[in-house]
């Protein structure tokens, strides 16, 4: 079985503002090869690493992140004193690194124009697809991707992991429409029943799906995602050894 692909949700972001340089430093600090962040674009057309549409979490101020400048997003400083990056830093700071980048809804078909625009003008769509795989929220919007990277890897929506994970568990495989290659995330757990099992598993498996761990945080969740052979573990915590 390959080894497990420990990947961080936004960093490691205990001591540090999430989507910043410091968490994702500390994440390759601490032995993680992949990240995962979130991209929106600004009104004046740059994509930038943030969660929440409004900067209020993480700068305390109650702005829409899609009516901000690049300038403006630039200089709103976090509760922590650092300030926010945009894409085109991550992929200058983290090119050696591989990433999934969370496209959110409210501005997607913006951010997937301009991406598609950035590559192009550098004739960098290879690279980037050689490291980057991508999240979407609609059908719509994969489309999108799709149209403007051909090849590229997107990750199952959060529809699809439903349907998968209800069909499974109702031992009703045929249905979940699962896709060879194609990467469910799975919860720890649902309705109180636990979902790290190595039969369900290997459910996924024998239709030839990939299994990703979302966001266990106790340790126990961690150590029955890695028994249950689960093939990636998306984590706000630190990678673990497995046994």
């Amino acid at each position: 079985m390959s080894p497990i692909n420990w990947i961080s949700h936004r960093g490691f972001h205990q001591e540090h503002v999430e989507n910043t340089k410091a968490a994702f430093d500390a994440a390759l600090e601490a032995g993680f090869a992949s990240l995962e962040t979130d991209l929106r674009t600004t009104v004046d057309g740059h994509i930038v690493l943030h969660h929440d549409s409004s900067m209020e979490r993480t700068a305390g101020r109650d702005i829409c992140v899609e009516d901000m400048t690049l300038v403006q997003f630039k200089e709103t400083q976090l509760v922590d004193g650092q300030f926010g990056m945009s894409l085109e830093e991550f992929l200058t700071e983290y090119a050696a690194y591989n990433w999934i980048f969370d496209i959110k809804p409210e501005s997607a078909e913006r951010s997937i124009q301009l991406l598609a625009a950035w590559a192009s003008d550098r004739d960098a769509q290879h690279w980037l697809l050689a490291h980057a795989r991508f999240l979407l929220w609609s059908a719509e919007h994969d489309r999108l991707l799709l149209t403007k990277f051909p090849g590229a890897t997107t990750l199952a929506r959060e529809s699809e992991c439903r349907r998968a994970g209800f069909s499974m568990l109702l031992g009703a495989s045929f249905l979940s429409g699962v896709k060879p290659n194609r990467v469910y995330a799975l919860p720890p757990s649902f309705c109180g029943i636990p979902l790290f099992k190595p039969k369900l598993v290997e459910k996924y498996r024998s239709r030839g799906g990939r299994v990703l761990a979302y966001l266990p945080e106790r340790n126990v969740e961690v150590d029955m995602a890695i028994k249950a052979g689960v093939d990636e573990i998306l984590t706000n915590g630190l990678p673990q050894h497995e046994t």
